[in-house]
């Protein structure tokens, strides 16, 4: 290619491309949660485009769940579609993990030895109320959602979703122990959204970033 030809097409993808000072950059939800009694935590907050078509592609992922001192930690964890859970066994006697045999999603992993672990791929939308035989007073929770958008508050209340794209999202909660929560939210470009939310107790509607 001649001198005047590279010249051309240099001028041509700088007609094609925005300086990069004019893309589009991300913005972020910072919030603090308000519940109904101090022992209420793990709130998870997603967001849902407005426009269907603004979705982003979201990949199977890895998550990890303890289970020691006779509690599952964390207690809350949100992943994707076909992401799989490793749930570890840190305490010094036998664990065991099952979810309720209900609608064809449940499952029960067996009894397994301290140090061991075993793990579980969540493959549809929902809330996985986790359990263990052995130990009846122990409850965990896996929500899974299609939204990359995704967070899950901390014992403050306190929750911050990071790397969203400009644009109108409704911000919806979940727990299962509070009325699900929904608001219209706005990102702007390169914008930080400050939200204040105050839920109550109901019943929890099954969480879902599907229409």
């Amino acid at each position: 290619m001649t001198w005047r030809g590279v010249h051309a097409a240099l001028a041509l993808a700088t007609l094609v491309l925005p300086p990069i000072a004019a893309r589009a950059q991300v913005g972020s939800i910072h919030g603090t949660i308000a519940v109904p009694a101090a022992r209420i935590a793990g709130v998870v907050v997603y967001l849902l485009p407005e426009v269907a078509s603004g979705v982003p592609s979201v990949k199977a992922e890895t998550a990890t769940i303890d289970q020691r001192n006779l509690h599952f930690i964390p207690g809350v964890v949100t992943v994707t579609p076909g992401s799989t859970v490793v749930f570890l066994n840190s305490d010094r006697v036998m664990h065991n993990v099952f979810h309720p045999w209900r609608r064809g999603t449940g499952f029960d992993l067996g009894l397994w030895a301290p140090g061991e672990s075993r793990q579980f791929v969540f493959r549809s939308e929902g809330a996985f109320v986790i359990l263990c035989e052995v130990h009846p007073e122990m409850t965990g929770y896996v929500v899974v959602l299609g939204s990359p958008y995704r967070v899950v508050s901390d014992e403050s209340g306190h929750f911050v979703l990071d790397g969203v794209a400009p644009g109108r999202y409704r911000l919806r909660t979940w727990h299962h122990r509070l009325a699900a929560h929904e608001e219209r939210v706005m990102v702007a470009d390169g914008g930080v959204v400050q939200v204040a939310l105050r839920l109550k107790v109901g019943k929890a509607a099954a969480p879902t970033a599907l229409r």
